[in-house]
């Protein structure tokens, strides 16, 4: 590390931190968008298609209520205004299940599997409300047609509650199925939600980790790479002001410090080699002295 200058070091630690601060900011934006798209779907399709199948199965109770009291008797109001009440929970019934229908148009190939799942469900719920709608008509029309005739009123009677009841709870069950089709594709999609959220969360706590780390790590390492040296510079500072000019250099580098110390060590052999035969002399003066006394 010393091998690069302080300014360099320093820049490119606190460069790995933002990069790092970054990537995880970006991890956490594309998280997000994944949960959101995930949340939407759920909110978006799921959801919007369970309460308009709510709705379908409601029309279609209601028709078969409002059918029945008519062949039953029970139902004794104008024809004119029967006929319209029919034909508005028709039309309702129609404009749920062409919304209905539309999102059948939403799959992907990617879920072309589950999306043909769910047009197989509907296929045999179309087939048996059909059923039910014919065997409704024929009632209602022989009812109207055999008013004047008990005989003729009860067969129709008798052969609308023999066969309607049935292909009725065949259509509701159909529209059932499609329901918890629905249901369990929520629930599913609300599984992937939740594991997303979860991926989410723990991809932001590795990343707080991560960071943490290499953030611990730098402020150790940078700041000891700078510290060190100038440990080293003071003590060999210290050593020549105290007049040891053998202390060794143990930091070597290329930096600002290791020039400095660098430095340092060539003045110190410099100085060593000037008081070195001034040493020479004074221990010769010293000597020569002691030889006289």
């Amino acid at each position: 590390m010393n091998h690069f200058s302080i300014r360099t070091r320093i820049t490119a630690g606190l460069a790995i931190i933002l990069l790092l601060a970054l990537l995880s900011a970006a991890n956490s934006y594309y998280r997000n968008i994944s949960v959101k798209y995930e949340a939407g779907e759920v909110s978006g399709s799921w959801i919007p298609a369970i309460e308009n199948l709510g709705h379908m199965k409601g029309f279609v109770a209601d028709h078969y209520l409002a059918t029945s009291d008519r062949m039953a008797g029970r139902d004794t109001s104008d024809p004119a205004a029967f006929a319209q009440k029919l034909k508005t929970l028709e039309a309702e019934l129609t404009k749920a299940t062409d919304i209905y229908a539309a999102t059948l148009l939403t799959y992907t190939e990617d879920s072309k599997v589950q999306g043909d799942a769910e047009k197989a469900l509907y296929a045999d719920y179309q087939a048996k409300r059909d059923t039910y709608f014919k065997l409704a008509q024929v009632g209602l029309a022989g009812v109207a047609d055999a008013s004047a005739s008990p005989e003729a009123l009860a067969a129709v009677q008798h052969e609308f509650s023999d066969k309607a009841p049935a292909a009725f709870r065949a259509a509701y069950a159909a529209m059932e199925a499609i329901l918890q089709f629905n249901l369990d594709g929520t629930a599913k999609a609300a599984q992937s939600v939740n594991r997303v959220v979860n991926e989410a969360e723990n991809a932001m706590l590795v990343a707080v980790a991560f960071i943490l780390v290499v953030g611990v790590v730098l402020i150790w390492l940078i700041p000891r790479s700078v510290t060190v040296p100038v440990h080293e510079a003071m003590l060999l500072a210290q050593s020549i002001a105290d007049g040891d000019l053998t202390h060794p250099i143990s930091v070597k580098g290329r930096d600002e410090l290791g020039l400095l110390l660098g430095s340092l060590e060539i003045m110190q052999a410099k100085l060593a080699a000037v008081v070195a035969p001034v040493r020479q002399g004074t221990e010769a003066v010293a000597t020569a002295t002691a030889d006289i006394a």
